[in-house]
């Protein structure tokens, strides 16, 4: 009984802290001209009071377009290595960060 219920605690607790933040620019496009994509852990400490990675530079992730879609989330492997890790006390919390681009005509300057 006691396992099931720790098990259980354990998984409530996972799917909880579970966050979705999309930034979109613009209206998203009918035609799919998505260029490149690419995804990067985030990560925070102290409570998540501190950022300890550096801004996400939009221009370096879509150097021959425009960004479309920001995505940031806790996915499962975020949360596995969150719980490892905060065994010891609140130190890390990480997140993951997906960038997609769209190709354009002509970047502007």
């Amino acid at each position: 009984m006691n396992l099931k219920l720790i098990l259980g605690s354990i998984t409530f607790a996972m799917l909880t802290g579970c966050t979705n933040i999309y930034f979109d620019n613009g209206v998203p496009e009918k035609v799919n001209n998505q260029s490149h994509n690419s995804s990067q852990w985030h990560h925070n400490f102290a409570l998540a009071l501190y950022e300890g990675s550096d801004a996400v530079d939009l221009s370096e992730h879509c150097p021959q377009g425009q960004w479309q879609t920001v995505h940031t989330y806790k996915s499962f492997s975020n949360g596995v290595a969150e719980v490892v890790v905060n065994q010891i006390g609140p130190a890390w919390y990480p997140k993951t960060v997906e960038v997609s681009c769209t190709k354009v005509p002509f970047k502007a300057e």
